[in-house]
């Protein structure tokens, strides 16, 4: 079992030590991490404001689209990237956890939705890694059917958190299907709150990206980004961004339920469809003992195929 997991994978289907949320580092936001606060947006000089970590931060974007801090004394440093502003405190280190790469100039954004949440952190981004979350919560007859059926992915670490990729054929869902030819399906997992979708085809590429923010304690904002190097799609922009809020808030509703849950309940893992929620919780662990001690971050996820049924 790689460092770190002993800790958090306490035996299948047992409590993982009674770990509480209120002493340990391993729940909660990290701080030291970017996240994105708004879409990157031409401000014509005027401010624009957000709020993280229960603190706020002012912002303009220079004709470069570049943004830059106004209002809190270089408390922040903020960068462009996957056309959104991120921020991250100014004294702590930008690659660890570093944002993933900057998508090509090729690509179009042709969707984008945000939705505010009352909830907890650590199970709104859950919902980014558990594989049952979205047969479970996404059940629009658009968008998949009730079939189920096995799934095996493998998993492997990738900067900052873990990938998974298809052992089978596991796009589910219908929309897929518009692109068949030697298609090719990776989700991303990365610390602090990031989940990077892409699908890739004969000439075509797309990037679903997935974010939460902290805005304050016991309140998110869900994140959702969309782009395409198909142009045409732009055109869908409007219909495509109203149907991420449809997602966004079915997310919404789930994790208003779990709000008021007790934070000091010990951790419970069952069988291959938990461990990707293992994954993230070990790796917020070694990102936290990377940034007390002052040591490279490294990774304690091993790569495993998985295997469960949706």
């Amino acid at each position: 079992m790689p460092e770190g997991t002993g800790e958090i994978m306490a035996g299948r289907g047992t409590p993982a030590g009674g770990l509480s949320r209120g002493r340990d580092r391993r729940f909660g936001a990290p701080r030291a991490a970017a996240y994105p606060v708004d879409l990157l947006r031409r401000s014509g000089g005027r401010h624009r404001k957000a709020q993280l970590h229960g603190e706020h931060l002012g912002w303009t974007v220079d004709a470069a689209g570049h943004p830059e801090a106004v209002d809190h004394s270089g408390r922040w440093r903020l960068q462009a990237r996957f056309g959104l502003v991120w921020a991250r405190p100014a004294d702590s280190d930008p690659e660890l956890p570093a944002l993933p790469p900057a998508p090509g100039d090729t690509l179009f954004p042709i969707a984008y939705s945000e939705v505010p949440a009352t909830a907890d952190y650590d199970q709104a981004v859950l919902g980014l890694v558990d594989p049952a979350h979205v047969p479970m919560i996404h059940r629009s007859w658009w968008w998949r059917s009730d079939r189920r059926r096995e799934k095996t992915k493998a998993y492997a670490p990738s900067p900052f958190g873990f990938t998974a990729m298809a052992a089978d054929d596991f796009a589910s869902t219908a929309v897929y299907d518009l692109v068949k030819q030697e298609r090719r399906v990776t989700i991303e997992f990365r610390l602090p709150s990031i989940r990077l979708e892409r699908v890739t085809a004969r000439g075509f590429e797309l990037i679903n990206l997935t974010t939460i923010t902290p805005v304050r304690e016991g309140h998110v904002v869900l994140r959702n980004l969309i782009l395409c190097s198909d142009r045409r799609l732009t055109l869908l922009h409007p219909f495509l961004s109203a149907t991420g809020r449809v997602f966004l808030r079915q997310d919404v509703g789930i994790l208003e339920r779990l709000e008021g849950r007790s934070p000091h309940l010990p951790l419970v893992f069952v069988g291959d469809a938990d461990k990707p929620a293992a994954f993230y919780f070990a790796a917020k662990a070694a990102l936290a003992r990377a940034e007390r001690d002052g040591v490279p971050f490294v990774n304690p996820v091993e790569a495993q195929t998985l295997k469960w049924r949706t």
